[in-house]
């Protein structure tokens, strides 16, 4: 099938029409400004949120539908066979089922809201001349958008992020390498690293003490087999702004999704005004934006709220698994899953007490379920996202976040009083320490969960004395604190280099905001490199590139070629340490990093532990014979020989943004390969990497295409909304024949950030298109 620029363009939504609709009370206003970014207003809180679904339809009707099918386990409808791995996996968790049951349980309030949005989509749909081109080439048409579809868009962003993974990646480990050696390889979080709770406060330990409870569970892990996400924040009180009035920077970083995983707007309303990102095919702003009073942000708290269970099923009638020594029926449901161009799938959609079945089966005798909070019953995170839209300040913020579920967040806010705060929000269960580590016995009742952390106790922080709060995924709370609320936290290396420029910020302003989005100091590269000061060089080669990085001040710019070669040299030393100390296993840990959360967390955690080790000479995980000096003098030998061999000898061509680069790929491209020059966006290179502020994660399988890497970035001013900015990858519009498709690209590879409109009066100085949705009067058609 071939498309041209030209045809493209056939399926971009009127965005300067006027449109009568059915379920509208008054006129909704859509300005679009010179981004293409809507800003909605309408009088009636209902036919706003009308007018956010139906912008939202306009902009990423398909970017929506992907995430619905893929929640419901129907992504192989659209994308044949290359979709059948998501749907093996997420059928079985059942997302449907739990979002027609969550939204039955709701308040009028949030219900008025999610029908209102869904309207609004529905009536996209119905009054479009022509649909996106995707659709043509699928040939399908969009299904009517349900209210609990919202809810199950929002679900699938973040059902990985719960903490189930790490356990499989444990319990593989275990199995294979041994618990002591497991014990001795899984520290957790390094001491010496910062913490969350206080701001500035260091970790001092100690080590997670996994060994006994490795040696408790091997017995029942054995034969188990395996079926990347960060942000940074900080916020400023009055006391280092120029304002006098708090600042709040940051920025998530997913996969870089095509369109782009958020989506820019504003509503506006009798009830409230604000403006922020929100997850095509979801009402509110749940993670990022501003209303006249308030302004929130959030990272990923890394909290483990997915417990797996081992069920022993009955081999002589495997529909039973045993309980506390006797027979449970369990929940035994058929199913099929249709693949586009391809031969249906029958499978069985298995649930047990503790949840579905979502690893193994039946009639193997041994299967795992997991328990999610956000499948679990009184699931009210909507009512939060609806509640939080109207808050007039930080305390009432506060406790409209009493009845969040997921996920679990660093949730950073501040109001225009100047207060400043920091929420570990969401739904975190209280249950024995071993369910945090491995997969437990489900056969037995002691991984029970009893219930949940109460709202009052979750960390937080108010108006700190250090007048700044920083997370970037590090460990939130030490060892005082009553409850294990993780083991898999990011290393402190983002959070080190933020606190270390926030620390000494007297009268901050928008640019110091973005000198932090930018920052790309590297902790590990000044370890690693300051070991080579006392190594010989075999070689003139050698010694030139020793004193390039013994001279470099660990900055990862795209500009250098530094970066490039301490980044070959370190995945050379990695891979030596992991296949000693992985054995059998390492080349499966290594092609699997930057494929999920389980192993890439493991990568990270012996990352840290190679770079806390080499900085203190400790040489218990090297190979016999070995010295730090001897084995990153091999790796540095290496990795010049393989830039060498890969680039050539001009060290000139090895500069850090020409391999560094970005890979983004259309949710169709590997359906339809012919058509990916022209949905994806171009590959961009960039500074920075998995241990910088400005991020841009890769894995060693795929050295150095970005996997991860910021997925928007913001600043908000509480002294004047007119001084908030923001920026994402790619752009407003999901449609690629849209010059929104990619606009803000290249300004985001800069670390650029555009306006953040929100005075009315200046939204119309800066709109491109401008409509009015009007009610259809009786006897309109």
């Amino acid at each position: 099938m071939k498309f041209s620029k030209h045809r493209l363009q056939i399926g971009l939504p009127e965005t300067d029409s006027d449109f009568n609709l059915e379920g509208l009370t008054s006129n909704v206003e859509i300005a679009r400004d010179k981004y293409g970014i809507p800003h909605v207003s309408a009088r009636d809180v209902k036919d706003v949120f009308f007018g956010q679904g139906f912008v939202t339809a306009q902009d990423r009707l398909w970017h929506m539908d992907y995430d619905r099918m893929r929640a419901y386990g129907r992504w192989s409808e659209y994308a044949g066979e290359p979709g059948l791995a998501n749907d093996l996996f997420v059928r079985p968790l059942q997302i449907y089922s739990s979002v027609i049951r969550d939204y039955s349980e709701l308040d009028q309030m949030t219900v008025e809201m999610l029908d209102a949005y869904a309207s609004g989509v529905n009536a996209f749909i119905q009054s479009a001349r022509n649909l996106p081109i995707e659709y043509e080439l699928i040939d399908s048409e969009p299904q009517e958008w349900a209210p609990w579809d919202c809810l199950a868009v929002y679900k699938i962003r973040h059902v990985m992020m719960g903490g189930f993974e790490p356990k499989l990646t444990r319990a593989r480990l275990v199995n294979e390498i041994g618990s002591e050696k497991t014990s001795q390889l899984y520290k957790g979080y390094q001491p010496s690293h910062l913490l969350v709770v206080p701001p500035g406060q260091i970790y001092s330990g100690p080590y997670a003490k996994g060994k006994s409870i490795f040696k408790q569970m091997s017995e029942h892990i054995s034969g188990l087999t395996e079926p990347d996400s960060g942000s940074n924040s900080w916020a400023l009180d009055g006391t280092r702004t120029k304002s006098g009035l708090p600042l709040i920077g940051g920025d998530p970083h997913r996969g870089l999704d095509v369109p782009n995983v958020y989506y820019q707007n504003h509503l506006a309303c009798d009830e409230f005004d604000v403006i922020g990102m929100s997850f095509p095919g979801s009402p509110g702003f749940p993670h990022f934006g501003h209303n006249r009073n308030v302004a929130w942000c959030v990272t990923h708290a890394m909290s483990d709220y997915q417990d797996l269970y081992i069920e022993k099923f009955n081999l002589n009638d495997t529909s039973q698994y045993e309980y506390e020594g006797k027979w449970l029926t369990a929940q035994i449901i058929p199913d099929t899953i249709k693949v586009r161009e391809s031969h249906d799938r029958s499978i069985e959609l298995v649930s047990t007490i503790h949840g579905p079945i979502i690893s193994g089966k039946p009639a193997d005798g041994k299967a795992i379920a997991i328990k999610y909070t956000a499948l679990e019953p009184d699931n009210k995170n909507a009512e939060s996202i609806r509640s939080m839209l109207s808050v007039e300040n930080v305390d009432q913020m506060d406790a409209c976040m009493k009845d969040w579920v997921d996920p679990c967040n660093n949730f950073v806010f501040a109001d225009v009083q100047g207060s400043i705060r920091y929420l570990n929000r969401g739904k975190i269960p209280i249950r024995p320490e071993q369910n945090v580590w491995l997969p437990v016995p489900g056969w037995r009742s002691e991984g029970e969960w009893d219930g949940y952390l109460k709202h009052e106790d979750l960390p937080r922080i108010v108006n700190p004395k250090e007048g700044f709060i920083v997370t970037a995924n590090q460990k939130i709370v030490d060892e005082n604190y009553p409850h294990l609320l993780s083991l898999d936290y990011a290393p402190g290396y983002r959070a080190q280099v933020i606190h270390d420029l926030v620390k000494d910020l007297k009268n901050a302003e928008l640019q110091d905001m973005t000198d932090i989005h930018a920052a790309c100091r590297s902790i590990p590269a000044e370890v690693y490199c300051s070991l080579l000061k006392n190594i010989d060089s075999p070689s003139k080669k050698f010694e030139e590139v020793k004193n390039l990085l013994i001279d470099w001040d660990g900055s990862m710019d795209k500009e250098y070629i530094e970066p490039t070669i301490y980044s070959a040299m370190r995945i050379k030393l990695n891979k030596k340490l992991v296949e000693h100390n992985l054995g059998d296993i390492a080349e499966s840990a290594v092609n699997a990093a930057g494929t999920g959360t389980g192993i890439p967390g493991l990568m990270r955690q012996l990352e840290a532990l190679f770079v806390a080790h080499a900085k203190d000479n400790n040489i218990e995980l090297l190979p016999d014979g070995l010295e730090w000096s001897s084995l990153i003098k091999e790796s540095l030998v290496d990795g010049i020989q393989w830039l060498t061999e890969w680039i050539g000898e001009d060290m000139q061509c090895w500069k850090w943004g020409n391999v560094h680069k970005t890979d983004p790929t259309h949710t169709l491209s590997d359906t339809f390969p012919d058509i990916s020059d022209l949905f994806n966006p171009p590959s961009i290179g960039l500074s920075g990497d998995g241990d910088t502020p400005h991020a841009g994660f890769f894995g060693p399988a795929t050295p150095f295409n970005i996997m991860s890497t910021s997925v928007a970035r913001y600043v908000f001013d509480l002294s004047n909304w007119e001084k908030c900015h923001w920026i994402v990858p790619f752009g407003a519009s999901g449609h690629p024949g849209s010059k929104h498709y990619y606009d803000q690209m290249e300004m985001w590879s800069q670390s650029k950030l555009i306006p953040m409109f929100y005075d009315w009066q200046v939204i119309r100085d800066n709109s491109i298109s401008f409509q009015v949705l009007k009610p259809l009067n009786k006897g309109d058609k």
